[in-house]
């Protein structure tokens, strides 16, 4: 059955088992159901908006938008509430009779909102077409020419809040030539007051400040009895409507708060560092005071240290009071997270009327936090059907503590335990062990909240957060394989700004791994001569970088939120080891590069689409070696390819052992390219706000490759990253995830198909859907008979939260 016999099928039958007062059209490649419409009357079908601009002042993107806003003007009784179920299906539900009168009112906002972006001048006209009752109403706006600026003045009576206002002129959001707008007239204002409030007039307000506009045009007001004269007024009054434009005055407002036209200054500052609600300064009994050249501490008990203050407060007596100091200040102390909640009060001095007292008091924050949690983690089948293969089910505990103040100087050190299982239920010899990895390691990160790098970051725009070291220990058995002792070191700073940039540095990272390897895995090593350059004991000794944009939430005409966040990852080892001779047989000499970009779309009827897209590279140095094997990439397992295990998919285009055969087949690499895609959506509520059902159609993307041929003879081409290989290397995989919400815990199973498998890239280019008959899914998915068919097409993955 083709395609247009399935898509004619679909239709008929859902005509003739369609419901009562139910019509069906097609509209586009769209077929749309309207369902309880109004018996013999016409009924709003369709919009159609229509930005009318003849001087072609606006581009392709800018007319968008502004259609896009208009839409929003539309009256609620002319609007058509239809759902898209499908990109092919569409439903409108219960539509609106039409009514010329809402139509017109909708048209009339449309014009009217066109003010706020400096058209003026705009008109508006509306049409409809009825077919069969249904109504399509087209609107047409008629934008003409903006109102532009053509002086701004400033006449606010108080000299100095003129200079002030002068002195920024050029960062005005009203200039010359520019439309006029309500948005721009807004930020002017707020700019303004931002102004004032950061030179003493801390108490001035929007209401203080008003915006008159001149537009008059001299014919209009003007009489005169020279003919040459008129007519000049005339061609003026002719080119004013052509070319409108404004003139603006900032004026003052009328107050009868005189206290808002003052000057402050800074009197004394307090620091109420562990402040109980009802506390007074007049107390004396249950606090001590601490007086300081800058501000006068008051607590109950001694907490924390002084230096914490004179860091984090940029307000100082005597001086001009400046709201972005005050916000500074409370930004610096909410940083250092121990405090609870942070208010800082201004307090007119009764003694000199332009002074104010800053009473900072804050609510200290729980010290000490302790935590758990539980990862877990399920892969269906194994491309290592040995002592590494089977059905793998992989779950951690952790357990946290963090001392949020540490010796008094808000000091965060956070320490975790975890220990870690993966069981192998395989049971196809008796050599074959429950067990194949454990694992328990602990951590220790310690974050410093000073300010010694911030003049340096100041320079690239970049505000100094905090310092940290890192430290780590852990254990790694492999069941009759080897064992993994690992410490680590590393020590850095992190830098952000507003605009969701954060970079972290570590000048100096150290690992050193012993490996243990049993007689067993030695064995394997001689079959594949190239195992022996990543199994081995390291030593890891060089910097490490880290960029890392988040962009913010951004409002879109057809989604309610669209979210991006990107990675970049560096590490560099090998060069000061060699330059100073350290360790030299276990140092290893290697860069490595990595990049991760998320994305989020999710939209008004509840659907989300979600993307992720990751590259790395990484290059040893030293002659014939690799990477180590905890620091190549490998792909696979619930958060990553999942039509295959995890470390099940590659080297390139690598063939897959026989199911029941004993090798070793972690399949990792120098190499990665991975990209993952979600199409999620909500399937029902079982209790609100607590427990849903949600479904996503995923699909995968990529593959792991060695940078160099190992030496393992046959295998070279197979697992060597080539560019005229790659496209028929990667491997694909798509199918279907159930995921139970329990609001802030998701539980998810991805039942996911290999449709593109690399290592039959020289077949089709590896596309090989796999051969599933309606009577034969289930037994191929769920019995023992499909083992064979699964190890070579399926795979089932249970995970923990969102994989990306």
């Amino acid at each position: 059955m083709n395609f247009y016999k399935f898509c004619s099928l679909f239709i008929f039958s859902t005509l003739i088992f369609s419901c009562k007062n139910t019509e069906y059209t097609i509209k586009g490649f769209q077929l749309i159901k309207i369902k309880n419409a109004q018996k013999n009357k016409p009924y709003l079908f369709h919009n159609i908006i229509t930005v009318i601009d003849t001087n072609s002042q606006l581009n392709k993107a800018q007319k968008q938008a502004v259609e896009n806003r208009l839409k929003v003007q539309l009256d609620d009784s002319s609007k058509v509430n239809k759902v898209d179920n499908l990109f092919f299906l569409g439903t409108i539900k219960n539509p609106v009779a039409y009514d010329t009168g809402y139509t017109r009112l909708s048209a009339n906002t449309m014009r009217t909102s066109m003010y706020h972006l400096g058209y003026y001048n705009a008109t508006d006209s509306f049409a409809q077409d009825t077919v069969k009752r249904r109504v399509t109403a087209k609107y047409f706006i008629n934008i003409n020419k903006p109102t532009l600026i053509d002086t701004v003045t400033y006449n606010l009576k108080i000299e100095e809040l003129n200079k002030i206002s002068l002195s920024s002129q050029k960062n005005s959001f009203l200039q010359k030539n520019i439309a006029v707008t309500k948005v721009a007239i807004q930020s002017e204002v707020s700019r303004l007051v931002d102004s004032f409030n950061n030179n003493g007039y801390y108490k001035f307000t929007a209401a203080e400040l008003r915006v008159l506009g001149d537009s008059t045009i001299a014919a209009l007001t003007t009489i005169s009895n020279d003919p040459f004269e008129q007519l000049q007024l005339l061609e003026e009054a002719q080119k004013k409507r052509d070319s409108p434009t404004v003139k603006l005055a900032i004026v003052l407002n009328k107050t009868d708060d005189s206290t808002k036209l003052i000057k402050y200054y800074i009197n004394k500052i307090y620091v109420l560092s562990d402040y109980r609600p009802n506390d007074l300064l007049s107390d004396t009994i249950t606090t001590a005071t601490y007086i300081t050249p800058n501000f006068i501490e008051r607590y109950h008990y001694p907490k924390y240290k002084t230096h914490l203050f004179n860091k984090s407060i940029t307000l100082k007596t005597g001086d001009v009071y400046k709201q972005q100091n005050y916000l500074s200040t409370l930004n610096n102390l909410t940083k250092l997270g121990v405090w609870q909640s942070i208010n800082i009060k201004l307090v007119e001095n009764l003694d000199k009327t332009d002074n104010v007292d800053i009473i900072i008091e804050l609510v200290p924050a729980k010290k000490n936090i302790f935590s758990s949690s539980l990862d877990a983690s399920y892969a269906a089948v194994s491309n290592a059907p040995n002592a590494l293969g089977g059905s793998l089910f992989g779950f951690s505990f952790n357990l946290g503590y963090t001392n949020k103040n540490f010796i008094k100087r808000a000091i965060k050190m956070a320490h975790n335990v975890r220990f870690g299982i993966e069981l192998n239920n395989s049971k196809r010899n008796a050599v074959t062990n429950p067990i194949l990895t454990n694992d328990i390691s602990y951590t220790n990160n310690t974050t410093i909240p000073d300010r010694f790098l911030a003049n340096a970051f100041d320079k690239i725009n970049l505000k100094y957060g905090e310092s940290f070291v890192n430290t780590g220990l852990s254990y790694n058995n492999r069941i009759n394989l080897f064992t993994l002792q690992s410490i680590n070191l590393g020590f850095g700073v992190n830098a952000n700004n507003a605009k969701g940039t954060n970079l972290i540095v570590k000048p100096l990272n150290v690992e050193f791994s012993l490996l243990n390897k049993t007689p067993a895995f030695e064995a394997i090593i001689t079959a594949n001569p190239f195992l022996k350059y990543s199994y081995n004991t390291t030593f890891i000794l060089g910097p490490a970088l880290s960029f890392i944009k988040t962009k913010p939430l951004i409002i879109h005409p057809k989604s309610i939120k669209n979210v991006r966040a990107t990675r970049i990852n560096f590490e560099e080892s090998g060069f000061i080891p060699s330059l100073f001779g350290l360790l030299k047989k276990e140092a290893v000499n290697y860069i490595k590069v990595d990049a991760e970009i998320k994305k989020t779309i999710t939209y008004t009827n509840k659907k989300e689409l979600a993307l992720r897209m990751f590259a790395g590279v990484g290059v040893p140095l030293r002659g014939d070696s690799s990477l180590p094997f905890f620091k190549q990439f490998f792909g696979g397992g619930s958060n990553s390819m999942r039509g295959w295990p995890v470390r099940g998919i590659g080297r390139g285009g690598q063939r897959l052992v026989p199911r029941l055969s004993n090798v070793f087949n972690d399949r990792t690499g120098d190499i990665q390219f991975e990209s993952n895609l979600e199409f999620r959506h909500s399937i029902a509520t079982f209790i609100p706000d607590l427990l849903k059902l949600k479904g996503a159609i995923i699909l995968d993307i990529g593959n792991v490759w060695n940078i160099k041929a190992p030496a393992n003879g046959s295998s070279v081409d197979l697992t060597k990253f080539q560019f005229k290989n790659a496209y028929k290397e990667l491997g694909v995989s798509t199918g279907y995830g159930l995921r139970l919400d329990f609001s802030n815990l998701i539980i998810r199973g991805d039942f996911s198909f290999r449709i593109k498998r690399p290592e039959t890239s020289n077949v089709n280019n590896g596309w090989n859907v796999p051969s599933l008959k309606f009577k034969d899914v289930l037994p191929k998915i769920f019995t023992k008979s499909g083992r064979d068919w699964r190890y070579e097409n399926f795979n089932f993955t249970l995970g923990i939260n969102y994989p990306f």
